[in-house]
């Protein structure tokens, strides 16, 4: 018997309802109450008045946002071309089958399943000026020039936080690279090198190539990912000094929850929101063009 529209339709409902309610609730019910704050002046306790876009002709007129959304790129572009290449290098390197790849696969992993609180707290103990690790290794180098308060210096505590956020998630495109290079046909790769293609060829004229999908995919994820980012800069700086490390996601959970302004930090999260959209819609474009070049 031949199902209908209409139980298909009844069928995809009941399987994804659960999943669906879920996600509203958790994503999209939040995002519109986000964009609805926003229009408002309010402190979570008294009532709301309603300001229509004065919160956004303030946004525009803050410096601090500026300066937040040129440390969310600078954040971006170090986690891009950072972790996508040395992710897929090392993934190259473990599809060769190398001793001891399964233990190294582990050990890049391994700083994506720790806490970031975890992290933060262990970086911070590496870049303290007195006693950390980094300064102590430059002295015994006798290279005393060469220390700073690593998270305490206007010039070096944005760049410093990239270091770690990089390193945390190198391990998460290790795998994921790697998985899709085990799927990639091997009797593709041997007709290659019987042909006399040399390792290098086939790395960039096939197994990239093949994978370009995936590749695609990761960078959105990083970009995205790296936009919003918060958690790391919040425990090991806080958005200093004077600052030099605030990124949109730190500015806007400051003004929400510490200087309880709802409506001004619900204008910068919606204007973060619209920025990581029009960024991701940017890239998916002109990555699909390399998909289908590929193709």
């Amino acid at each position: 018997m031949r199902e209908t529209g209409l139980q298909r339709w009844t069928s995809g409902l009941f399987f994804m309802g659960p999943a669906l309610a879920i996600f509203s609730f958790i994503i999209i019910v939040p995002i519109i109450m986000s964009i609805y704050y926003s229009f408002f002046e309010w402190d979570a306790i008294s009532p709301k008045v309603f300001n229509g876009l004065e919160n956004y002709k303030r946004l525009l007129a803050d410096e601090i946002v500026w300066t937040s959304l040129k440390n969310s790129a600078l954040l971006t572009l170090g986690a891009l071309f950072i972790q996508i290449p040395v992710g897929l290098f090392l993934a190259v390197l473990l599809s060769y089958k190398l001793k001891g790849s399964n233990f190294l696969k582990t050990v890049y992993f391994t700083p994506v399943m720790l806490s970031t609180a975890v992290l933060g707290i262990l970086w911070g103990q590496i870049y303290d000026p007195n006693f950390g690790l980094i300064n102590n290794f430059l002295i015994k180098l006798g290279l005393e020039n060469w220390t700073h308060a690593w998270l305490g210096e206007e010039k070096y505590a944005l760049a410093s936080v990239i270091a770690v956020v990089a390193w945390q998630f190198i391990g998460f495109y290790v795998i994921v690279y790697f998985a899709a290079l085990q799927n990639v046909p091997e009797e593709v790769l041997e007709s290659a090198r019987i042909e006399g293609a040399s390792e290098w060829q086939i790395l960039f004229r096939i197994r990239i190539p093949l994978i370009w999908h995936v590749i695609t995919f990761t960078i959105l994820n990083c970009v995205i990912n790296s936009l919003k980012y918060f958690d790391l800069i919040y425990i090991m700086t806080g958005g200093g000094p004077n600052n030099s490390s605030e990124v949109l996601a730190s500015y806007m959970m400051k003004n929400a929850f510490t200087l309880m302004d709802y409506g001004y930090g619900s204008a910068i999260s919606t204007f973060l929101l619209v920025f990581g959209l029009v960024i991701a819609f940017i890239l998916a474009k002109v990555l699909g063009k390399g998909t289908s070049q590929f193709q």
